[in-house]
């Protein structure tokens, strides 16, 4: 793949150890094995257990869950499906900064409840991204929030039509995914991941983890969006 500028599971060469890309998967999982290393073996103990910052944490989950999967569909070569992915890890991850950070009690209460007809048609009045986003900015740590509106501006709308199958992936699908987007989009992951982790960090309520985590940017200079991922999250 070092010898390529294109990504396509159609091609019968498998990509080496010494790729580029390939060392990129790698560091990307050094990383978040890193990050983990932060947290308790037994599992992240909240500082609240109120229903917010569980909703937080699971929305945290399943961002990291995209985040995960998207390294694997790369790796696969399968960096549409990948793309796509990257868009559900960002939605993921502002959904649990609007919890913790925005969301009214009422509207934590709407995601609490059980899974019916009913709680479904009521979770249909939740806001929106650019609803969420916009709340989140006014009073979210600037560590936070400067991330996700620079992501939300540069990178959103195009990661839309990958999600809708639009004219993204198809010219790609019948062209080749480029190989420099495709390192660019999983270092754009590995930033929203580390963007989880530390929202993680924060609902554990401990100051040593939450610097601890952020400092680790330190270490993965390779593999992170430095610009935002430097600045402190604050309290």
């Amino acid at each position: 793949m070092s010898e390529r500028n294109n990504l396509s599971a159609s091609e019968a060469s498998e990509p080496s150890d010494s790729d580029p890309f390939v060392t990129l998967l790698m560091r990307s999982d050094e990383l978040e094995s890193a990050l983990l290393a932060c947290f308790p073996a037994m599992g992240l103990v909240l500082a609240d257990d109120s229903a917010r910052f569980e909703l937080a944490t699971t929305a945290c989950t399943l961002s990291l869950e995209h985040a995960y999967v998207l390294r694997t569909a790369f790796g696969s070569l399968a960096p549409n499906s990948g793309a796509a992915l990257l868009r559900l890890q960002y939605e993921a991850l502002l959904r649990a900064a609007w919890l913790l950070y925005a969301a009214s009690s009422e509207q934590v209460a709407k995601l609490s409840a059980k899974l019916n007809t009913e709680a479904e048609q009521a979770a249909k009045n939740l806001p929106g991204n650019m609803e969420m986003l916009a709340s989140v900015v006014k009073v979210a740590p600037q560590g936070l929030y400067a991330s996700l509106a620079e992501f939300n501006q540069y990178s959103r709308h195009a990661l839309n039509s990958f999600v809708h199958s639009g004219i993204h992936p198809l010219r790609r699908a019948q062209e080749g995914f480029p190989l420099d987007l495709a390192l660019r989009l999983v270092v754009m992951s590995n930033g929203l991941m580390h963007q989880a982790y530390r929202i993680l960090a924060s609902l554990s309520g401990s100051q040593r983890r939450m610097d601890k985590v952020t400092r680790l940017y330190r270490d993965f200079v390779d593999c992170l969006p430095i610009a935002t991922n430097a600045a402190p999250m604050g309290g």
